[in-house]
């Protein structure tokens, strides 16, 4: 990883992606909506969305002044179909899934968060189940972890500048020391396990999925409740989770070399 690398963000670019990020919460979205979610005035809300809408990435619907997907999305969807990390990996989690009968998601980094994309819950009644779409702090869960882990060190120490007081607020967690111990413990494992942290009473266990990028393309992630989890299945679970990431990490790498050479 280099130490010197670092990623300064559009704010305005950042509110795009942010503002795209909302379709996988809602079919269709207002001012109203972009304003809550975002943090952000009328007039910013406004602003963007006429942009996006100009550009072919948003239709507004004149009756209801809704904004859904636009046309320029469906075409970049179905020109990259087949580098679709959903769909390289659908078959994957299901296949895990039914084998641990817990519950199995995928999730990628978004700015300072992270996003859960897909997913199956478990079969057992007491289970952990996630809300796709939802922005959730960087340092909360073992997913998101494992996706700050193998951020640049640069970008790393820009995040905890910006987090800080937030961070050390929380009594769920100790100081940043132990967190930069524990992103450099993730790197060396190639894993990340976090009890209770994201979800009360639960526990996640990650890994990564690599494409042809620096970092991992996206997180795969098993989540048990506490009251099920015995020293036996943590040890299985990290075995499985870093297994099944592992091929989904070669069937997506294929794709993409598939989609370079074809270019």
């Amino acid at each position: 990883m280099d130490s010197k690398k670092t990623i300064h963000r559009l704010s305005t670019v950042d509110n795009a992606m942010s503002l795209l990020s909302l379709f996988l919460k809602y079919e269709s979205i207002g001012l109203m909506d972009v304003e809550r979610e975002m943090g952000i005035s009328k007039t910013a809300a406004f602003r963007l969305a006429v942009t996006m809408a100009d550009r072919g990435f948003l239709v507004k619907d004149a009756k209801t002044k809704q904004y859904y997907p636009g046309p320029i999305l469906f075409q970049l969807v179905r020109k990259f179909q087949v580098n679709d990390i959903i769909t390289v990996s659908n078959p994957f989690i299901q296949e895990l899934a039914e084998l641990t009968n817990e519950s199995v998601y995928l999730s990628i980094r978004s700015g300072n968060k992270y996003i859960f994309l897909t997913g199956i819950d478990s079969t057992f009644p007491l289970k952990v189940t996630v809300t796709f779409g939802d922005e959730i702090d960087l340092y909360l869960g073992a997913a998101g972890k494992l996706h700050m882990a193998f951020m640049s060190s640069a970008d790393i120490d820009t995040y905890f500048k910006r987090t800080e007081s937030e961070y050390t607020a929380s009594n769920k967690l100790a100081g940043l020391n132990e967190l930069q111990a524990q992103l450099t413990q993730i790197r060396e494992d190639g894993y990340s396990i976090s009890p209770g942290a994201a979800y009360a009473d639960s526990a996640g266990f990650a890994a990564p999925i690599w494409g042809l990028g620096e970092e991992p393309a996206a997180s795969l992630c098993l989540l048990i409740p506490m009251a099920r989890l015995t020293p036996e299945k943590q040890s299985d679970f990290v075995k499985q989770v870093m297994d099944y990431a592992d091929k989904i990490s070669a069937e997506f790498r294929r794709k993409q070399e598939t989609i370079n050479m074809s270019n």
